[in-house]
C-alpha cells in the first residue's frame, strides 16, 4: 500500500468517527430546536462553547504532543501516554484553583452563568477523552478509533433524549449528555485498549516531558486564539444582541459543519500520513497533489451546501429558527478557510514550528476581535460570519507565505480565486431572492461542480496508480 492509499485508507476510517460526530450535532439541533426555546439553546451552547475554549488549557496543549510523538517509532508509547496524563493532571488542578477568579470575568460570567459546576465536569470528561483518542490515534488503532465515535455518538443521542423528554431536564440535559457521552468513549477506549498498561509514573520520563512540553506549549496559545477565532462570536454576540440571538447563530452554524466533517476527517488522517509517510524528497509533490483533492472537495460541498441551505433549515430547525438560513453562506466562506488553515498547520507539526502555528493564529485572533467588536453592532450576526470569515482568510494567506520557507507546497491561486468568486456569486443570488433567483443559484452551483469535479476525478485516479500512465519507452535493439 502506497502513501496515498494509505490515506485513503486512513481518511475512510476516521470519516467513521467524525462522521458519527456532526452528524450527532446535527440530529440534536433539530431536536434541540423543536424542544428548547432559542434562549435555552442559546444559553446551554454559550456553556459548552466556554468549556471548550478552556480545553486547550487545561490538557496544555498535550494531545498534539501525544499523536506528534506517539507516531515516531523512537518514543516508548508508555511515557508518551504517561506525560499526558500529568500534562492533564496539572491543567486541570490549576482550573480548579484559578476558577474562582476566572470565574468573575465578566464575559466568562455572562457565559457561563449559574452552570459553572456542570461545565467544569464537562471539562473533566471532554479532556479525558481528548487524550485517549488522540493516544489511539498515534497507536495506530483507527478502527477502534472510528467504533468510539460511532459510540459516543449513540451514547449522546440517547442521552439526550432520556434527560430532556424523560426526565424534563431543561436545558442542562442538552449538557449532561455530552458529559455522558464523553465519560463513556473516555471508559471504553482505557479498558478496551487496556490503556492502563502504558502509565508508568516511576519511570515518568522528564527529559520527554519537557520536548514535548516544548512542542505542544505554544499550540496551547495557539489553540486558545484559534478558539477566540471559532468561538468569540458567541460570546460577543450573546453579550450585546443577547442568548436569543446567540441561539440563531448556534442553530445556523450546524449546517456548516457537514463541510467541516469533510476537513476534520481528511485532517486528523492526513496527519498520520504527513508525520509517517515518506522522506524530504516527493514532500512538496505529495502535499501539492493532496491539497489539490482536497480543496476542490471542500469548494463543491461549500456549493451544495449554500444551494441547499434553505429546504434544509426548513426541515430540520423549529419554525422559530428557520429564518437563520440567512447568515448560512458567510458562515460557509468561514468553514473553508478555517479547513484550509487546518490542511497548513500540518506542515508546521511536520516541521515542529509550532511557534509559527502560535504566530499564524494569533493574527487571526487579533483581527476576529478587533472586527466582531466593530460589524456586530452594525450588521449583527452577519457582522460576526463576517468578522470570522475575514479572520480565516487572513490567516491561510499569512500561513501560504509563511510556509514556502518550510514545503513549497502549490496553492493554484487563481483556482481557488474563481471558486470564491463564484461561491460570492451564488451566495448573493440565495440572499437578494429576485425573479429566478432558485433557477440562477442551481446554475452558478453547476458550474463550480464541473469546475472542480473532472480535474478532481484525475487526480485521485493518478494518486491510487489507477489514472493513465505514460507508456514505456521501447529499448533500442542492440546491434548484431
Amino acid at each position: 500500500m502506497n502513501k496515498y492509499q494509505r490515506l485513503v485508507s486512513n481518511t475512510i476510517l476516521t470519516a467513521v468517527n467524525q462522521f458519527s460526530s456532526k452528524l450527532l450535532g446535527i440530529l440534536m439541533t433539530a431536536y434541540y430546536t423543536r424542544e428548547l426555546t432559542t434562549a435555552e439553546y442559546g444559553t446551554m451552547d454559550t456553556v459548552q462553547t466556554t468549556g471548550q475554549f478552556f480545553i486547550p488549557l487545561v490538557l496544555l496543549g498535550i494531545q498534539n504532543a501525544v499523536v506528534r510523538f506517539g507516531l515516531e517509532k523512537s518514543n516508548d508509547k508508555r511515557k508518551v501516554y504517561t506525560c499526558g496524563l500529568a500534562a492533564l493532571g496539572c491543567g486541570y488542578a490549576a482550573m480548579l484553583v484559578l476558577w474562582p477568579l476566572v470565574s468573575r470575568i465578566p464575559f466568562i460570567a455572562n457565559a457561563v452563568g449559574g452552570y459553572g459546576l456542570l461545565m467544569l465536569v464537562f471539562l473533566l470528561t471532554s479532556c479525558v477523552n481528548t487524550l485517549n483518542c488522540q493516544f489511539t490515534r498515534a497507536q495506530g488503532n483507527l478502527r477502534l478509533y472510528a467504533i468510539d465515535g460511532i459510540l459516543n455518538s449513540a451514547v449522546t443521542l440517547g442521552c439526550t433524549v432520556l434527560y430532556i423528554s424523560g426526565f424534563g431536564w431543561r436545558p442542562e440535559g442538552m449538557l449532561l449528555a455530552v458529559i455522558t457521552g464523553d465519560a463513556v468513549s473516555a471508559l471504553f477506549l482505557f479498558f478496551v485498549s487496556r490503556l492502563w498498561r502504558y502509565i508508568d509514573l516511576p519511570r515518568f520520563d522528564k527529559n520527554l516531558f519537557g520536548r514535548m512540553l516544548r512542542f505542544s506549549l505554544p499550540l496551547v496559545s495557539a489553540s486558545i486564539f484559534w478558539s477566540i477565532t471559532n468561538t468569540s462570536d458567541k460570546l460577543f454576540v450573546t453579550n450585546m444582541l443577547g442568548p436569543e440571538a446567540t441561539g440563531l447563530m448556534s442553530a445556523c452554524y450546524k449546517l456548516p459543519t457537514l463541510l467541516s466533517i469533510v476537513a476534520t476527517m481528511f485532517t486528523e488522517a492526513w496527519q498520520i500520513s504527513a508525520f509517517t509517510d515518506g522522506t524530504k524528497k516527493g514532500r512538496e509533490q505529495f502535499f501539492t497533489r493532496v491539497f489539490g483533492v482536497y480543496q476542490g472537495v471542500m469548494f463543491m460541498a461549500a456549493a451544495g451546501i449554500i444551494w441547499l441551505c434553505q429546504p434544509i433549515m426548513r426541515i430540520y430547525v423549529g419554525e422559530e429558527f428557520f429564518s437563520s438560513w440567512q447568515y448560512v453562506p458567510l458562515f460557509t466562506f468561514a468553514t473553508v478557510f478555517s479547513s484550509f488553515a487546518n490542511f497548513q498547520n500540518s506542515i508546521y507539526m511536520l516541521e515542529m514550528k509550532s511557534g509559527l502555528s502560535l504566530a499564524t493564529m494569533g493574527v487571526g485572533a487579533v483581527l476576529n476581535l478587533v472586527l466582531n467588536a466593530a460589524l456586530i453592532p452594525v450588521w449583527g450576526i452577519h457582522g460576526a460570519a463576517a468578522a470570522t470569515a475575514v479572520s480565516y482568510l487572513a490567516v491561510v494567506i499569512v500561513r501560504a507565505a509563511t510556509t514556502r520557507r518550510l514545503l513549497r507546497m502549490r496553492y493554484r491561486p487563481a483556482r481557488i480565486a474563481l471558486n470564491c468568486a463564484l461561491l460570492g456569486v451564488e451566495s448573493i443570488l440565495l440572499l437578494a431572492q429576485g425573479p429566478g433567483w432558485a433557477v440562477c443559484v442551481t446554475a452558478v452551483t453547476y458550474v463550480i461542480l464541473l469546475l472542480n469535479l473532472g480535474s478532481l476525478i484525475d487526480t485521485v485516479l493518478n494518486l491510487l496508480g489507477r489514472g493513465k500512465k505514460p507508456r514505456p519507452k521501447k529499448r533500442a535493439q542492440p546491434r548484431r
